[in-house]
């Protein structure tokens, strides 16, 4: 089986993906996004999106539906075509399916009928087995198991801190980063740790900043933007962006985009708002987004710090680390002193210790079916040790090489009724269709053969 001809962007298993659907496909997915965004994506910003290949990747996944269709023996009859198309409402006048307008749409956008029915078909076949995937139930006994599990909830507090987040508190002395510093045998040493921490040392300038955008590059949009911005003054900012932006992210947090570097906004924002002074307001600055009014609120000069001078701090970091002896001992140490915190409910002096080391500070409920604590799966050992565990009981869900202690402050089973078992059940048999259609294609995939054609991408 050959690849893809000059007129076909990829095949699927030999099935064509032809550069008019590719296009199509294409052409509406940045059509959605520059309405969306209010202005024209450029080919840059569709890269950067990724948009070409979400959308080859759609077409691919449709391809692999319908093969899997024809495959099962889903037979979609003229019939059936001819009355899915009377009733698509492009091609009625009055309520009535009209010919002529259907020919003519038809010829209008190059189809001939043959061809536009074969489409039609081909995508009642995907629908009758999207179809099967809707259709998929789960008992009420595994539902009602699953709404117990839920809720069946533990509130723990504790600890997990990584053995190696501890070595900043490895006592090292200023004679021996000294010498290790000096000697010649560590210097490749030095520089690999100053290549991995290089973006520590070595910052661009950044400023911090708030926009209001509205969306729109015509006289309109502008004049609404030169009558916001002058009323405008540091002191009000949040509260008319909050009022005022355009754009949906901004409208809770006064236009706020936290500190960033150059390279990560589109260009005519980034020149106007890098020549502000802090506390200084633009000008509306047009974009292919709209009219942006930006307010720099803080700005951080560049930093550069050499290898020479940092070589002291990536010495001190080195020892540290090499010190394996003193690194358990301190572990030890830290973990008796957390687990005599916990017994007395000193969950201050655990917070403070996390803090120091950058651990992580455990307070939270974990409920027996999904099983995670602070966005951390549990293993099935870890949970059936925290569930067998009673208030007040401090368990130790960690092993030699790290600290992993919590206590146990409650243990709850809510109770539920049948609406949320009925919508348990909606939200299990949803999740059941997502996984069982994702894990089909997924195994269509590994066995297909792909061949895309770069040259028409």
């Amino acid at each position: 089986m050959g690849g893809p001809s000059s007129n076909e962007v990829a095949s699927v298993d030999g099935t064509p993906i032809t550069t008019r659907e590719y296009q199509t496909a294409l052409n509406r997915q940045v059509e959605f996004f520059n309405q969306m965004m209010g202005g024209n994506l450029t080919q840059a910003q569709l890269e950067q999106m990724g948009i070409k290949r979400t959308v080859l990747d759609t077409l691919i996944q449709q391809k692999l539906m319908l093969n899997a269709a024809e495959k099962m023996g889903f037979v979609i009859s003229l019939e059936e075509v001819k009355a899915e198309i009377k009733k698509l409402p492009y091609f009625q006048t009055n309520g009535q399916f009209d010919v002529s307008l259907y020919r003519n749409m038809l010829q209008s956008n190059g189809y001939v009928p043959a061809r536009f029915e074969e489409l039609i078909a081909d995508d009642m076949k995907q629908q009758k087995l999207e179809g099967l995937f809707s259709n998929l139930i789960i008992s009420d006994s595994s539902v009602a198991d699953i709404v117990k599990f839920k809720n069946s909830v533990i509130s723990v507090q504790g600890v997990r801190i990584p053995r190696q987040s501890l070595t900043p508190l490895i006592s090292v002395t200023d004679a021996e980063i000294k010498e290790f510093a000096n000697k010649e045998e560590n210097q490749a040493q030095l520089e690999s740790l100053y290549e991995e921490d290089f973006a520590v040392y070595n910052k661009p300038e950044e400023i911090k900043a708030r926009h209001i955008l509205i969306r729109g590059e015509d006289d309109k949009a502008l004049e609404k933007a030169k009558k916001i911005r002058s009323g405008l003054t540091a002191g009000n900012f949040n509260r008319t962006a909050n009022k005022e932006t355009e754009d949906e992210s901004g409208k809770d947090n006064g236009g706020d985009l936290g500190w960033f570097a150059k390279g990560r906004m589109v260009p005519e924002f980034e020149e106007a708002a890098f020549k502000l002074s802090k506390g200084q307001i633009s000008d509306p600055v047009k974009t292919p987004f709209g009219y942006h009014i930006i307010l720099v609120e803080g700005k951080r000069a560049a930093q550069v710090r050499t290898l020479d001078q940092v070589k002291n701090e990536l010495a001190k970091k080195a020892l540290q680390k090499s010190k394996s002896t003193d690194l358990d001992a301190l572990l030890q140490t830290q973990h008796k002193a957390i687990s005599e915190a916990l017994a007395k409910n000193n969950f201050k002096t655990v917070e403070n210790i996390a803090s120091k080391v950058n651990g992580t500070y455990i307070n939270t409920e974990i409920n027996q079916y999904d099983q995670n604590i602070d966005q951390t799966q549990l293993s099935n050992q870890e949970a059936n040790k925290l569930f067998s565990a009673n208030p007040g009981d401090l368990v130790d869900l960690g092993n030699p090489g790290n600290i992993y202690l919590v206590k146990v402050i409650s243990k709850t089973q809510k109770a539920s009724g049948n609406e949320a078992r009925a919508l348990e059940k909606t939200t299990q048999e949803q999740l059941l269709s997502r996984k069982t259609r994702q894990e089909l294609l997924r195994v269509m995939n590994n066995k297909a053969k792909v061949v895309t054609n770069p040259a028409l991408l």
